[in-house]
């Protein structure tokens, strides 16, 4: 299998992997329509009893994100013990099946993610990366516990990006990120994989992806036609866009639609449902949360607030002191 025949969007069998764990709630970003990575949020156990996990192409990463908890895994003919705490994270390996349980843990509502990973992306970055004249090798992990804070810390950040209801470029961009970083990391090279130089985006470029980007902030963007725009990989892309403008291509393409529903709120009779609509959030409640973490209030209470100040400006003024 090549790197050019391999899909960048995630396999049925991952987005079936969350019916078989035994956690007592769980949330999930496919309900976001996020195609680039899959994040499942597990909480606390609903049962003791030993289950299989679901066979997938895609790389899976488990974070552990509070509480402490054990989980056995049967290898090797027996049951072997991992413990987790907060921040670590187990590789587990590609298109692999495997028997699972969890022991009573010592904190009942104790979170974990998984996290689904394209092979198309790892492919890509690991094509990308590879030296030349060396083969094209797909990374095979190890089902290790281990520690990395960037993997712990950009899992929070997805979370938090959930429960916003951001973009699939949000996803997107990340799992660029997470693909370099998997096979960097913790690939067969690891370190010793050579830095390509990542070029530059000139000033001319670059005002050609934010011209795109303003013209089409209505739309589902993707880093690939971000980075199309400006000829250069996505790999390198959101790096050497902030290194610029000093947002990554997410950050500053909600800037642009906030400002722009802003404006509509105070300049049009739309609805707040349509405004958001209009300015690429696909439900309200969404666009709502959006609004309020940038300018501190709702898009409806900022519409009354900007209509009490028009009405106020515009009341005749008072002549009876002339008289």
């Amino acid at each position: 299998m090549t790197a050019d025949s391999m899909t960048y969007s995630i396999s049925k069998e991952s987005l079936t992997c969350r019916s078989v764990i035994p956690s007592a709630r769980s949330t999930s970003s496919r309900d976001l329509g996020w195609t680039s990575l899959l994040v499942d949020l597990h909480v606390g156990l609903k049962s003791n009893e030993p289950y299989t996990s679901i066979r997938t192409p895609d790389a899976r990463i488990g974070v552990s994100i509070s509480g402490r908890y054990s989980c056995e895994f049967f290898s090797r003919s027996r049951w072997r013990f991992d413990a987790h705490s907060p921040g670590s994270i187990c590789l587990h390996r590609n298109d692999h099946q495997s028997r699972y349980r969890f022991p009573v843990p010592q904190d009942g509502d104790f979170k974990w993610a998984m996290i689904y990973l394209p092979v198309g992306q790892l492919a890509s970055a690991a094509e990308h990366l590879r030296r030349a004249g060396q083969p094209y090798l797909l990374p095979t992990f190890n089902s290790l516990v281990d520690r990395d804070p960037a993997i712990a810390h950009i899992t929070v950040a997805l979370l938090r990006a959930m429960a916003n209801g951001d973009s699939n470029l949000y996803a997107e961009t990340v799992a660029a990120w997470l693909a370099v970083h998997l096979i960097s990391r913790h690939g067969p090279s690891g370190s010793s994989i050579e830095d390509r130089s990542a070029g530059a985006i000139s000033d001319a470029r670059l005002r050609r992806v934010v011209e795109f980007m303003s013209a089409h902030f209505a739309q589902p963007l993707t880093l690939e036609q971000l980075a199309g725009e400006a000829c250069i990989s996505k790999y390198h892309f959101t790096r050497l866009f902030k290194t610029k403008v000093g947002q990554t291509p997410y950050q500053f393409l909600a800037d642009l639609r906030l400002n722009a529903a802003r404006q509509m709120l105070i300049s049009t009779d739309l609805s707040v449902a349509q405004v958001g609509a209009a300015c690429g959030y696909s439900t309200s409640s969404h666009f709502s949360a959006a609004f309020a973490a940038k300018f501190s209030m709702t898009p409806s209470e900022f519409r009354g607030s900007r209509l009490g100040l028009t009405e106020i400006d515009n009341r005749p003024a008072d002549c009876s002191a002339n008289h």
